[in-house]
């Protein structure tokens, strides 16, 4: 395929260095110079200097020809314009935009469309990042939570405790410790790093994992594993959250709409009173987040969740590991920059949410829309979630999973059968309108895809 890319920012460079290493043929446009040389030396991609709104820019980044436009610049109006120009002079079939501005937005059923802005898809990374935050606190235990097949199943990611009871097991044993709840490790991290594991593969004390598991028995699966329920605390349920930005805003309106009690510290005099008139229910300090008598005030050590949210990376991890000194259970930690993102998790804050890595993600899960139904990054985006339908010449159907031939580290993590899950082994069998969830390696990927080909007497 060939895709343009406006924009080779974080959001840029990630989504460029998947597309390209997955073959398509790639163009990247900015107008720094210095973020294209970083591209260009990294990646085997064409770079373009200049304005991606330009029409002689995007006709030199080979527009006429592209299949696909992104546009991930950091201007809403680039963004937009730039969709235009390609839909107007280069008639370029898909378009797709990041679109921070809240204003934008919540008109975007009005602004966007074939006969008005030409956007197909928009991505707000606000929301992606507050929709995140979400899915991990209806799992409070899990480091990450994806839904999957319309929420049916769940890859839920946690890190393996001293006590934990799989702590020192082989995978080959783990469902001893489970009991009757089918769940399966898809993904598994030592000493940083993250493959697909087999049945030999050794869980250690400090490592992390992916299951997956259907959603109706997650309560179950952390009951066997930790003795205790993980979605609901007894009594009323206490979060606070620093900074008071937009996904603050997003992710207290959805805590409200649940009924759980939300403090809100907000350094500044404006943006805090603008919250304050704007959530119903939700308490708002205007202070500093990161002063401890404020904090003590506000019965910090009596909280269940701790979200920091300020537009300042090195805040955020500060103001989380005073939260754990306080022991709050649960702490979920927003960074910005790349950089950070191993780091914070090396000083103990195991839950961190990248805005810039969950807008590439969901840009990406659109991309590959069509056989796959849908794609997700697991650990550090060295692996891939796909949701397929296995149709009836497709060659993964009515053969032993054990007698097929997998790319190597790939494993079929879930089998959704109408409302059944599930969760196979090497006997089990998928038939059509089966939707499989599979888990590779990044590079298998077109491995993985070809599985679920039809073969052309099917047409």
């Amino acid at each position: 395929m060939n895709i343009l890319i406006l924009g080779a920012g974080e959001v840029g460079y990630h989504i460029a260095e998947r597309l390209a290493r997955e073959g398509n043929n790639v163009s990247v446009v900015d107008n720094n110079e210095e973020r294209l040389k970083r591209v260009a030396n990294n990646m085997d991609v064409r770079t373009v200097l200049g304005e991606a709104s330009h029409p002689s820019v995007l006709a030199r980044a080979g527009a006429a020809d592209a299949e696909l436009l992104i546009a991930a610049t950091v201007s809403d109006e680039s963004n937009m314009l730039a969709c235009q120009v390609a839909h107007s002079l280069f008639k370029v079939t898909t378009k797709m935009a990041r679109i921070r501005e809240p204003d934008f937005i919540q008109y975007s059923s009005k602004l966007f469309g074939r006969d008005d802005l030409p956007i197909d898809t928009i991505i707000s990374p606000e929301r992606e990042a507050a929709n995140s935050i979400l899915r991990r606190l209806q799992v409070s235990s899990a480091l990450d939570a994806q839904d999957f097949s319309s929420g049916r199943v769940q890859l839920l990611s946690i890190k393996i405790s001293p006590k934990s009871r799989l702590a020192g097991i082989s995978i080959a044993d783990i469902s001893e410790r489970l009991g009757d709840t089918a769940a399966c490790v898809v993904a598994h991290e030592h000493n940083g790093s993250w493959c697909v594991p087999d049945g030999s593969t050794s869980l250690l004390a400090g490592d992390s994992v992916y299951l997956a598991v259907a959603r109706i028995k997650v309560e179950d699966l952390f009951h066997h594993l930790e003795g205790s329920a993980t979605t609901e605390y007894q009594g009323q349920r206490n979060v606070m959250i620093i900074g008071g930005g937009h996904i603050a805003y997003i992710v207290a309106r959805q805590l409200e709409k649940r009924g759980i009690h939300t403090k809100i510290i907000e350094h500044n005099t404006k943006r805090a009173d603008w919250m304050a008139r704007n959530l119903e229910r939700s308490v708002v300090i205007c202070g500093d987040a990161l002063d401890r008598v404020l904090l003590e005030e506000e019965n910090i050590d009596d909280m269940n969740d701790y979200i920091a949210l300020t537009n300042d990376d090195e805040t955020n991890i500060l103001g989380s590991l005073i939260a754990k000194k306080y022991k709050v259970p649960h702490i979920i930690t927003l960074v910005n920059r790349t950089i950070y993102s191993r780091l914070v998790r090396e000083i103990g804050l195991d839950i961190v949410v990248s805005p810039r890595l969950t807008t590439a993600a969901s840009i990406l899960r659109h991309v590959r829309k069509g056989k796959i139904y849908g794609m997700s990054s697991l650990g550090d985006g060295s692996l891939e979630v796909l949701e397929a339908e296995a149709l009836k010449t497709s060659g993964i159907v009515n053969t032993p999973l054990c007698q097929l031939k997998f790319p190597k580290q790939s494993i079929v993590a879930a089998v959704i059968r109408g409302e059944q899950v599930i969760i196979p082994n090497g006997n089990s069998v998928i038939i059509p309108g089966d939707h499989v969830l599979m888990v590779a390696r990044t590079e298998s990927v077109p491995q993985v895809e070809s599985m679920f080909e039809v073969s052309l007497e099917f047409f």
